[in-house]
């Protein structure tokens, strides 16, 4: 039996893996079950609660092995939608809770359309009606509450496939919620160097950025690809007294969001893979570096904002006629890729002229296309013949990423390549 959940927490207030981690702890004294599923949806969806992640759970049997009867099934959608109606804030006007349970029967039966589902609300914009349409058809059972975007990550959640990573979360004593949290940075530091790469984006710099800046329950969160490293990893972390914690499968970090594109397909509120010849020389506009690209069928803008840091540097070294492969997401108004990461395939060659005479002398132009002359020998050298001297770039050919602090839920970031 899976049961999905979204669209329960707020920017102030609780957190829907929380609900999750309580469903596990409640269900787990009864039933087996399997790994609960964390999955972050289309990042550029605009009605988010915060990371657009839907919590998934699946109920594998009863404990002594007998499948579950009625009463079972009944019993786990009680306790599911009593801690959804405890846990979720209601009085948020964007929060939008639902509820999804499906048999396995159901699932078995229409993984093809789940799939596709799956891949529609990491790339597209999904409205509730069309989430509705797919419920019925896989014989889902939900629940709304208020508007009820929630069904629509909670199928999603229940839909997803791999690749897969882990992420473990740490969840706070409840007297503790809604106060400064306190976590050693020089712990975390050290807990990345011993634990890399098999954990990930855990610090900026010298900074730790495991921990949330919302009010929710959780403590910090630990991303990964071995979840026993995961368990070392917490050990390592200095901080306030864990409640509890709870290890989840996700999609996060491994770039499910991205498609290839050429330039004339690029549809907005959707992530590109996009490779094409930088078509105009990178402009600074206040905190922002702007540049187009071109391939066979059109140009596009890609910008780099100001959060991004030092990666802007990367984007100022450009020049017209690299060739480069731009990751990211697209926006609508204006329309161009939100770059997340840049592989520089091939760097232009870039040359200035050899002004220097072969007697030591200085060349000199004798006007536009004219030649040159040297200002010491007096001779003179046809405007086409003077010498090319190569320029160091200040750049190098290979992939570029955005600062940790800037990383979306789903990038996959360079270490994981």
């Amino acid at each position: 039996m899976f049961i999905g959940i979204d669209d329960t927490d707020s920017r102030d207030k609780y957190c829907t893996t929380y609900i999750g981690t309580l469903l596990m702890e409640q269900l787990e004294k009864k039933y087996k079950m399997d790994i609960p599923k964390l999955i972050r949806m289309n990042p550029m969806v605009k009605y988010k609660t915060r990371g657009n992640g839907g919590v998934s759970l699946r109920v594998l049997g009863k404990n002594d092995g007998a499948p579950l009867s009625n009463r079972d099934i009944e019993y786990i959608k009680e306790t599911v939608i009593n801690l959804v109606e405890k846990y979720s804030d209601f009085e948020c006007e964007g929060t939008n809770p639902g509820i999804v349970f499906l048999s396995e029967e159901n699932y078995n039966k229409n993984k093809e359309i789940l799939n596709n589902y799956y891949k529609k609300v990491l790339k597209d914009i999904v409205d509730i009606n069309y989430t509705k349409e797919i419920l019925d058809k896989v014989g889902a059972e939900y629940i709304i509450y208020k508007k009820g975007l929630g069904i629509i990550g909670a199928l999603g959640s229940i839909a997803s496939n791999p690749p897969f990573t882990y992420e473990l979360l740490t969840y706070r004593k409840k007297e503790k919620w809604g106060t400064k949290r306190t976590i050693d940075s020089n712990s975390v530091v050290e807990m990345d160097k011993k634990t890399i790469p098999y954990t990930y984006n855990n610090v900026d710099g010298n900074k730790q950025i495991i921990a949330p800046n919302t009010k929710c329950p959780v403590l910090y969160g630990i991303r990964g690809t071995k979840k026993e490293t995961l368990l070392e990893a917490m050990n390592m972390v200095n901080s306030e007294e864990i409640d509890k914690y709870r290890i989840y499968l996700t999609n996060q970090g491994t770039d499910i969001h991205l498609r290839n594109f050429k330039i004339k397909d690029i549809y907005a509120n959707t992530g590109v893979r996009v490779y094409g010849e930088v078509s105009s020389n990178p402009k600074n506009i206040k905190n922002i570096v702007l540049f187009e690209i071109k391939d066979h069928t059109g140009t596009i803008n890609c910008i780099a904002y100001e959060p991004t840091k030092s990666f802007r540097n990367i984007i100022r070294a450009l020049k017209m006629g690299d060739l480069v492969a731009v990751y990211g997401t697209v926006r609508d108004s204006p329309f161009e890729i939100n770059i997340e990461k840049i592989k520089i395939i091939k760097l232009a060659k870039q040359y200035i002229k050899d002004k220097k005479c072969e007697c030591g002398g200085t060349l000199k132009s004798k006007g536009k296309g004219s030649g040159y002359k040297c200002n010491k020998c007096k001779k003179t050298i046809p405007y086409n013949d003077i010498k090319l001297i190569e320029i160091k770039r200040d750049v190098i050919e290979g992939f570029y990423e955005v600062p940790v602090s800037a990383r979306r839920h789903l990038s996959k970031p360079l270490l994981l390549f």
